[in-house]
């Protein structure tokens, strides 16, 4: 002869049984993120800058050339969000040097996606080395790549740079065009082709 069930046991099973379930939910979700690749990108800046602009001689529109690599990460196919690191080295009309890093996050746009970012450089001029924080909108082409975790990338950027101390008191907002160093380097490797053919 069997004894009926207490029913607070009968409860307890389904408590436990729905707890199960939310921890195999969320370990297949953790499982799902960590099969997506990391996407590197390298990209030649260039563009034009409003610079000094808290100077007593400024503003003055100064040429931008820098470079900028990134790996984004948490993305699994395009058309989703992802986050991570960036480097860049930049240059103001030849004038100073900068270099620096900080994080960003990618939010897609339909076909197009935007990159937020934001960071701190350091910045070598005939004021010496200066520290800074700067910021950036990036709107534009980045693809996800399905068979290597090399991503391309083309867009327009609007950056922000604020020096924190020193004397070049620098504040920047440059406009330029974000182009992949794949792109940049097709025509050698078409001529390469051409050549050894």
């Amino acid at each position: 002869m069997t004894t009926p069930r207490d029913p607070c046991e009968k409860r307890s099973m389904s408590r436990g049984t729905r707890i199960a379930v939310v921890v195999a939910g969320l370990l297949s979700l953790v499982a799902a993120r960590a099969e997506a690749a990391p996407q590197v990108s390298a990209g030649l800046t260039t563009g034009a800058g409003l610079t000094d602009l808290r100077a007593s001689n400024g503003p003055r529109l100064a040429y931008h050339l820098g470079g900028r690599l990134d790996v984004l990460l948490l993305r699994d196919r395009a058309g989703t969000m992802a986050l991570g690191p960036y480097v860049d080295v930049a240059t103001a009309a030849f004038d100073t040097f900068e270099s620096g890093g900080g994080i960003e996050w990618l939010v897609p746009a339909g076909d197009t996606a935007f990159i937020f970012s934001a960071g701190a450089f350091a910045r070598s001029s005939r004021f010496g080395w200066e520290p800074g924080a700067a910021g950036t909108i990036f709107w534009g082409s980045r693809s996800f790549n399905y068979h290597s975790t090399y991503s391309l990338g083309l867009g327009l950027f609007l950056q922000g740079r604020y020096g924190l101390a020193g004397e070049g008191r620098q504040s920047d907002a440059i406009l330029g065009v974000q182009i992949d160093l794949q792109y940049l380097a097709l025509p050698f490797l078409f001529a390469y082709e051409a050549i050894t053919r």
